[in-house]
């Protein structure tokens, strides 16, 4: 008796993991490789940053004869293969910034999306510069504000070269699909509550992947 009561304890403990934590959706994958394109050898991003594959961020500073000698040129397949395992990563990082919230898959998919472009720590609170507003994403998450945290992704539509910023249309259009993705499921997420299909609850797993901020 005892053992089947662990059994179903254990059952039940695993009900309440996210899904999205445990295998990043088809969607998200091809969402975020649709933004990033496909480059096959190392390059610089816009920012100048050295880069591979579907965005995958290699190092700070512009491609060296190193990365180029150790990373040669790889397939598509190979570089979808490590987009979802980054994607992976960078998910439990944005469920351990909103742990307890009540979220939807698309609107997993566009806060993965959003920390993989520019860093996790895009999601923390960040002092605006200048005439900017302050943001703290995750936080308007946690508290159910999930337009206004849709609205603060918006501002990040811009790189910073050499201390001067430029807004870039790519990332302006990438923020707007984003905030759609963030915003069309608030209405129902409100009215169904705990019987809403296939939402996630943020169960606050442990980070594995640093949370450094790529660009603003």
């Amino acid at each position: 008796m005892r053992r089947a009561l662990t059994t179903l304890l254990v059952a039940a403990s695993l009900l309440l993991i996210p899904a999205q934590a445990r295998a990043v959706s088809s969607y998200t994958t091809s969402f975020v490789a649709s933004f990033e394109g496909f480059s096959s050898c190392v390059y610089a991003d816009p920012a100048g940053h050295a880069t591979i594959g579907y965005g995958r961020l290699l190092h700070y500073g512009p491609p060296t004869k190193k990365d180029r000698k150790k990373w040669g040129c790889i397939s598509e397949a190979r570089a979808l293969k490590m987009l979802k395992k980054d994607l992976a990563e960078y998910e439990a990082e944005v469920l351990v910034r909103i742990r307890g919230a009540r979220v939807t898959p698309a609107m997993m998919t566009a806060l993965t999306s959003f920390a993989y472009n520019l860093g996790p720590g895009a999601l923390d609170y960040l002092k605006a510069k200048g005439k900017g507003s302050d943001t703290n994403i995750a936080r308007q998450v946690r508290k159910g504000h999930y337009r206004r945290a849709g609205r603060q992704m918006l501002l990040f539509d811009g790189i910073i070269v050499n201390g001067k910023r430029y807004e870039l249309e790519g990332l302006k259009i990438r923020r707007r699909k984003e905030f759609r993705l963030m915003v069309k499921d608030v209405a129902t997420l409100r009215k169904c509550g705990d019987n809403c299909p296939g939402r996630v609850v943020s169960g606050g797993l442990a980070p594995r992947s640093s949370g450094g901020l790529k660009i603003r």
